[in-house]
């Protein structure tokens, strides 16, 4: 009897430890995996090469919706196992990587005392500095920017506002600052601030694009350098006090008019769009094209086939609200202005007239088939990153006296030029 109970206790023994041993195996297996993953991810390397990496997206997409998420979020510079991590903060608030935030997240007790609520009273009963702080080990949003700035060669150049908050439309009030040149032929206009380049309108918009469309994938990625731009909700509110021009609720800032233009090519002209909603100006204007750079620049390499690449802005004046706004098809609409940069800072951008090309060809569509909807194309000294591509510009829709539909109403137009133009018709 007690040789079958010595039996049977090796035999449990023996079936956990091999369970043991399975999980511990497991675990080894899925961190070896991911470190090579991470290690593969970093170095860049071409494992595969001449399969349809567009076609096996999708399916990864459709199969792990994940992976969709972080391609168009931004924050493809950071790991899977990073960007999972993110998510488990977000939604349990504590750190995998901080077993005191998992207690944090528990107990109220446990969160007030390491975030320092109780440690700073103790330290002023006791005359003495509090020893540690949940804050001292950083949260994960923020170990994720330091890991961005210390892993991304992309630097991060400072650059102005790009809203020119000084240029309210010249053909409306007649009126053109000492430092700006204009430049007309026939129904163009290009205000020139402080650019001192010969430019010939008509060799430019005989010239084609110098733009290939061939590669599969999307064709056109949309970006908000100052992604809290915001609208107003009704003409109401353009006389009224207090309003801000500033807004996160994405149904009445740039990212709204982002979308309504990316949706429109999508649905309308069936051309593929990325639309990238990344906050870049929080927590302020400074350093915002610098983080959307490395943002753009993410997606660009892994999407090669995207050519042209608008940052949606609007205008403003600053002090008081500014409308730009004409009928079109009998609406009000936003009046849109295109904006180039040069390299006239210094920072190499040689190609900044293919861009140049580019808003001219989309002004003289615009022209065209609904005159009153654009301003004059807006030259200026800064790059505004559009050295990323030969298809990089600035558009602003709008001022921040514009209501959110008229906005909306101008995206439709610029969709349909935009189809136009990459479809060479």
């Amino acid at each position: 009897m007690k040789g079958y109970g010595l039996r049977k206790r090796k035999l449990v023994f023996g079936k956990l430890l091999k369970i043991a041993l399975i999980m511990l195996l497991s675990i080894g297996a899925i961190k070896i995996g991911t470190i090579a993953g991470d290690m593969l991810y970093r170095s860049d390397k071409k494992i595969i090469e001449k399969i349809d990496v567009e076609t096996l997206r999708a399916a990864l997409n459709v199969s792990m919706p994940i992976i969709d998420t972080i391609y168009n979020s931004g924050n493809i510079s950071i790991s899977i196992s990073g960007q999972i991590k993110e998510i488990v903060n977000l939604v349990f608030y504590f750190d995998l990587s901080n077993p005191v935030t998992i207690l944090g997240a528990q107990s109220p007790i446990f969160y007030s005392y390491y975030t320092g609520e109780y440690q700073k009273l103790l330290a002023q009963n006791q005359n003495c500095e509090p020893y540690f702080y949940m804050a001292d080990l950083g949260t994960s949003e923020e170990n994720n920017d330091k890991s961005k700035k210390s892993d991304s060669a992309v630097p991060e150049p400072t650059y102005p506002a790009s809203s020119i908050t000084y240029n309210v439309n010249e053909l409306d009030r007649n009126t053109t600052p000492e430092n700006t040149t204009t430049i007309t032929a026939e129904k163009i206009a290009i205000n020139s601030h402080e650019i001192e380049r010969e430019i010939d309108i008509e060799k430019l918009l005989n010239e084609p694009l110098n733009i290939n469309f061939d590669k599969k994938g999307p064709k056109v990625l949309i970006y908000h350098t100052h992604t809290t731009e915001g609208f107003i909700k009704d003409l109401s509110e353009l006389d009224k006090s207090g309003i801000p021009s500033r807004t996160t609720d994405n149904r009445y800032n740039v990212v709204r008019v982002g979308e309504e233009l990316a949706q429109t090519l999508r649905k309308k002209y069936g051309i593929e769009v990325i639309h990238n909603a990344t906050v870049h100006n929080q927590p302020s204007d400074t350093g915002a094209y610098g983080r959307s750079l490395n943002t753009a620049t993410n997606i660009l390499k892994s999407y090669p086939s995207i050519k042209i690449v608008l940052d949606i802005h609007r205008d403003g004046l600053g002090e008081s609200k500014l409308r730009v706004a004409s009928k079109i098809n009998g609406k009000d609409t936003a009046k849109i202005m295109f904006v180039v940069g040069t390299d006239g800072t210094g920072l190499e951008h040689p190609n900044w007239r293919e861009n140049l090309k580019l808003a001219l060809k989309l002004q003289q569509k615009l022209n065209e088939k609904y005159p009153g909807i654009t301003r004059p194309v807006y030259m200026s000294r800064n790059r505004y990153n559009q050295h990323l591509t030969n298809g990089s510009l600035i558009v602003e829709i709008g001022g921040d006296g514009n209501t959110i539909n008229e906005c909306l109403e101008s995206a439709k137009y610029l969709a349909e030029v935009l189809n136009e133009v990459i479809n060479n018709k």
